[in-house]
């Protein structure tokens, strides 16, 4: 009886997987879904978006122009899932068909399981009250400013309108990577930092920020403290030649801003070409006590970039862009910007399935060259001696990624280089006294050097319920100064060395709900010493009046950081708070060298660049916005950050107080006019590095007014008031003023009026 039971079980069990086979071509048939993923605010296409078949295990990544394709014999309803680095993650599921073209749109996630922030960067966009939108309360011209909207994040100004050095988290300078479409882009040539790399950005051709904070984004390079990736403006192919272009004209008192930008795009088949120009001045400005401070500067650029498909699936494009600056003053140094001249080129190619099936190849070439020219010939103090320093920086690399999905995930693997030379020289000229007409020369680079090799690999693996990221990288370094002065070679048995460096991160986040996600960060990454730290030749670059000397001896800083993120969404509002905490191992200071005389007369003495132990930075970040279902619109945020060297028991200099913000608007006629209010309240920052002459500032708080009216097709006329109550204010990184002790004042009150068409 039991093996007639068995045996007629089994018949009956092949029968049943008999008839599935034979009938499986009735029930299942071959489905094509087609589509593109698409940013839902701009509508800029999302290349590298990840778009799984969960019906049939199968995955693709979109290409440049952010479309997919794929094919499969499935029956019924289609459920497919799309992810992107950054952006909330979509299900969709599609009715019975053989054929699915479909767009989908991805909104910029307020639980990114990345300690990251992505800002729209469209000026006739609508300041909705969610942190993932420029909601600044009026554009900006430099991309430094245009980032202290963001939390945790501000800025070092040492002049007027021009070149503020931003500061993520308390790191700065050295610490953070800034990029253009993921790729390390000009670096400044100024040892004060007159150019820091966001000055040559070109802040009206970019659609979005990404701002990754943490040493956790390895594959844009050894990311220390953070990464600004600053994302252009996108084209898609056209069937039918089109043209598309637009124009903006703008205007701020007491600052006397003017901006004038223009693009104009034409769109093939095969071939897209665009062009960018914009010209934008300043004059000196008013704080709230009435109080003139300089800050004129003026800077004309351009850009021109050509994209070419070669086929279905890979496109090369060129960009070259120029960027010139005159005139630009500096109260808070000793000398003044005369000329700036920057020029980029890039070359890019993008191919999909070329080395796999739903690979993703991208590789780019990049050279960039910076002539900076500063003096004091409209200083008082020319009239004793006349100083000129003329400086010049030489960038190159290449960076090349393959993305490509596996049977348990995806990994990204590339390689990436970067060579940096920098050569300049001071002269000053003697005026007055027995040496008058006597000219001495100071080498301020020594031909210094910095290249970088690099190699790194990711793998974000298919784990039920939860998002998983780990990575690695390692960086081989080599610097040299090849033009050393007399007496700094002395100091030093070699001036070149070389390190290998290793970096590894790995993110963890999970929907413990369908309304909380925990997120945990963990990363390590190794910074090797900037130029200056390496090879500056008795200058006063610090917020100081030292004369500083580099150390070509100098050991990598090490970052070991953790980041804890939780979230909390509803229907109608999203919370987010982070946690983090950073300790660094040969933290890179300065200390004074009292055997060594310092050049100028009257400077105090010259520090030289060490490392030292250890040094901490941890703080918080919050925010609590409405979840865009409503017309009323708010976002409110909090940030702090704390940095202390823990050899020396002091707070490290530079570091941002504690700030709140909250932002308010509401949209009227279907959103065509939109009024909002901003308020900002900072705290006293007490917490100062008395050894680098660090004074306490004063908590201040503001209001900005701003309302934006879309009377035609394209065409967006917004205005408002920055500082409605004229409060005098200083930024506590702002530097003070050069000779004095007067501190460097933000503008006090001013107008803007703002026109742009999208032709």
């Amino acid at each position: 009886m039991t093996n007639l039971f068995k045996k007629s079980t089994l018949r009956l069990g092949s029968f049943f997987i008999l008839f599935l086979f034979l009938t499986g071509g009735v029930f299942a048939q071959q489905t094509r879904i087609t589509g593109k993923v698409l940013e839902r605010q701009t509508e800029n296409p999302l290349p590298g978006a990840h778009v799984y078949w969960l019906n049939t295990g199968k995955v693709t990544v979109t290409d440049q122009n952010g479309s997919f394709q794929m094919t499969g014999e499935v029956s019924g309803k289609q459920k497919l899932k799309i992810t992107f680095l950054g952006y909330e993650v979509r299900y969709m599921t599609l009715s019975t068909g053989s054929v699915k073209n479909i767009s989908v749109y991805l909104k910029p996630s307020e639980m990114s399981m990345k300690p990251v922030t992505v800002l729209a960067r469209r000026t006739d966009d609508i300041p909705r009250a969610r942190k993932n939108v420029y909601s600044a309360v009026n554009p900006s011209h430099d991309a430094g400013q245009f980032l202290r909207d963001v939390p945790n994040i501000s800025g070092i100004r040492k002049g007027g309108g021009f070149g503020l050095d931003p500061v993520v988290r308390g790191f700065q300078k050295n610490q953070l990577q800034v990029q253009l479409d993921g790729v390390l882009q000009s670096q400044g040539a100024c040892p004060n930092r007159m150019d820091p790399p966001t000055a040559h950005i070109q802040i009206e051709n970019v659609s979005q920020v990404e701002v990754l904070k943490g040493p956790y984004a390895l594959k844009y390079g050894p990311s220390f403290g953070g990464v600004i990736n600053f994302q252009t403006k996108d084209t898609d192919f056209q069937s039918e030649p089109a043209y598309m272009g637009y124009a903006t004209v703008g205007y701020e008192s007491n600052i006397g801003r003017q901006r004038y930008s223009g693009g104009l795009t034409r769109a093939g088949e095969n071939w897209i070409t665009r062009l960018h120009l914009a010209r934008t001045a300043t004059s000196d400005y008013e704080d709230g006590q009435g109080q003139q401070v300089q800050g004129k500067f003026g800077n004309w650029e351009y850009t021109v970039e050509s994209s070419v498909s070669l086929s279905a699936k890979s496109t090369v494009s060129a960009q070259f862009s120029q960027g010139f600056t005159r005139d630009t003053e500096y109260p808070a140094l000793m000398m003044d910007m005369r000329e700036d001249n920057t020029s980029n080129l890039q070359l890019n190619y993008s191919g999909t399935s070329l080395v796999k099936d739903n690979s993703q190849l991208d590789a780019s070439l990049f050279v960039s060259w910076v002539d900076h020219l500063m003096d004091n010939h409209d200083r008082k103090m020319s009239n004793m001696m006349k100083a000129e320093t003329d400086v010049q920086t030489d960038t190159k690399g290449y960076d090349i990624s393959l993305d490509f999905p596996v049977a348990y995930g995806e990994w990204t693997v590339g390689s990436d280089a970067t060579l940096k030379s920098m050569e300049g020289f001071r002269d000053r000229t003697m005026q007055t006294g027995p040496k008058q007409g006597m000219t001495m020369t100071d080498n301020v680079w020594q031909g210094g050097l910095v290249n970088r090799w690099g190699g790194f690999a990711e793998m974000r693996p298919h784990v039920q319920n939860w998002n998983l990221v780990t990575s690695v990288r390692l960086d081989y370094y080599y610097s040299n100064a090849t033009d050393a002065s007399s007496g700094f070679d002395t100091m030093f048995d070699d001036l070149s060395q070389d390190q290998l460096n290793w970096s590894a991160s790995a993110g963890i986040q999970r929907d413990v709900s369908s309304r909380w996600t925990l997120g945990l960060w963990l990363g390590r990454a190794s910074r090797y010493p900037g130029m200056d730290e390496l090879f500056i030749n008795y200058l006063p670059i610090g917020m100081d009046p030292y004369e500083y000397i580099g150390n070509p001896s100098l050991e990598s800083e090490t970052n070991n950081q953790v980041d804890f993120i939780v979230g909390y969404r509803s229907d109608w509002f999203n919370v987010k708070s982070t946690v983090f905490y950073s300790r660094i191992q040969d933290y890179i200071t300065a200390r004074q060298r009292a055997d060594l005389e310092p050049r100028k007369t009257g400077t105090p003495g010259v520090k030289q660049f060490v490392n030292v132990d250890e040094a901490a930075l941890y703080g918080f970040e919050a925010s609590i916005n409405s979840a865009g279902r409503m017309d009323f619109g708010y976002e409110l945020t909090s940030s702090w950050t704390i940095g202390r060297n823990i050899g020396t028991h002091e707070d490290l200099p530079q570091i941002p107080p504690l700030e709140g913000n909250l932002k308010l608007d509401y949209r009227f006629a279907d959103g065509k006019f939109v009024p909002s209010i901003h308020f900002r309240a900072v705290a006293e920052q007490d917490r100062v590095s008395e050894t680098f002459g660090e004074t306490k500032t004063d908590g201040f708080f503001l209001t900005h007014l701003r309302a934006s009216y879309r009377f035609l097709e394209g065409m967006t006329f917004s205005g408002g008031i920055n500082n409605v109550f004229d409060v005098t204010y200083r930024e506590h990184l702002n530097r003070s003023i050069q000779g004095s002790p007067l501190p460097l004042n933000d503008p006090g009150r001013s107008f803007f009026v703002e026109l742009k068409w999208d032709i």
